[in-house]
């Protein structure tokens, strides 16, 4: 369909348009041929409108003839036989209304009048033609421009949701391998603790499970993740793991992307806890400042406790992921200070959040 045609706005502002231009331009060409200006109007308004009806469909023709990929002298000899086609109708048409209106015995000669302007009009119509022809290929160039913006959109959400479940199958297996290791160890000491143990594991699982493919999640279902996977592992390190997590109440329902806390405290576990030989203190917390949300987790770091190799994925596609989605206006930092390594995330806040005090 022709951008002009697609809503009832830009339909009446053609026609506003058109009527006052029609106007406008016969009081022009009655003034440069010496016409009375209503004789004029009466004249040439009318065939000025019906340019519309061959200005309009140059649309389609510049589409059939794009510009980055036509010669420039088919796009210009296309154009110009166009050009002096339609000019040549509409002169026709024109001097037929012109007889028309000698035929109502009136005694203004209207023939005479069309004759005389013929020339100034055609110029006229020339240059409503290659305007017309460049803004219909403004017009492709930016249509061309947004379906790209959207498929460029569409390719980093299918990328996003790609990096999620590569993500998912690469934790998830060595955390069930550990998980399930604890599962048989304490299965024939007591069953009961075991079966808690199931109910946990399910949980975390299902959580994985249901918001694995969704793009936000709330913090306080985060959390409540992020809980019931140290819950798990404190099963596997017992007093070697200690947590301390610190989050505002008026925090909790802030949007914030599906498992993005599990990655870091994931990491943090694997290559600060399990690293250091009598364990440690996890630390997460989350406040907010001058319109931002603000995620630290930090873990202690042992020189001479065994260092695990990982892949670094998990953080890696995490970072895209908040770059798809906030652009640069997220960030995820991570550093080492004395004997801790802390990761922190900055995400802005949505419209009237909380802040704290």
């Amino acid at each position: 369909m022709h951008p002009l045609f697609r809503t009832p706005n830009r339909v009446i502002a053609m026609l506003a348009g058109s009527i006052l231009s029609s106007a406008a331009l016969s009081a022009l060409v009655s003034g440069i041929v010496g016409i009375p200006p209503e004789q004029g109007l009466a004249l040439f308004a009318p065939a000025y409108l019906l340019w519309l009806l061959f200005l309009i469909p140059n649309y389609y023709l510049c589409r059939s003839q794009p510009l980055d990929s036509s010669a420039w002298t088919t796009v210009i000899g296309t154009q110009a036989l166009i050009l002096l086609a339609t000019g040549l109708i509409w002169a026709l048409l024109g001097q037929g209304y012109a007889l028309l209106l000698d035929s109502l015995g009136d005694s203004t000669p209207w023939l005479e009048h069309f004759s005389n302007a013929l020339f100034t009009n055609l110029v006229v119509f020339a240059v409503q033609y290659e305007f017309f022809v460049l803004l219909h290929y403004l017009f492709i160039a930016l249509e061309r421009g947004r379906h790209l913006e959207q498929a460029a959109l569409q390719q980093e959400l299918l990328t996003s949701k790609a990096e999620l479940r590569a993500l998912r199958a690469t934790i998830h297996p060595h955390f069930l391998f550990n998980a399930l290791n604890v599962l048989a160890n304490i299965t024939g000491v007591d069953p009961e603790q075991a079966r808690h143990f199931c109910l946990r594991l399910a949980d975390f699982l299902r959580y994985s499970v249901a918001y694995g493919d969704r793009p936000t999640a709330t913090l306080g279902t985060e959390l409540e993740h992020v809980q019931n996977y140290l819950s798990i592992e404190r099963e596997r390190f017992g007093e070697r793991l200690h947590t301390e997590l610190h989050a505002e109440d008026g925090l909790l329902e802030l949007p914030v992307p599906s498992l993005m806390l599990f990655p870091l405290v994931e990491n943090a576990i694997k290559h600060g806890i399990d690293s250091c030989i009598e364990g440690g203190c996890l630390k997460l917390r989350t406040w907010a400042d001058a319109g931002r949300l603000h995620i630290e987790i930090s873990n202690p770091v042992d020189e001479l406790g065994h260092r695990r190799q990982g892949t670094g994925i998990g953080l890696i596609s995490l970072r895209q992921r908040l770059k798809n989605r906030y652009g640069e206006e997220a960030s995820l930092r991570t550093c080492r200070e004395g004997e801790r390594f802390i990761a922190r995330v900055c995400l802005p806040l949505p419209a009237q959040a909380p802040a704290s005090e």
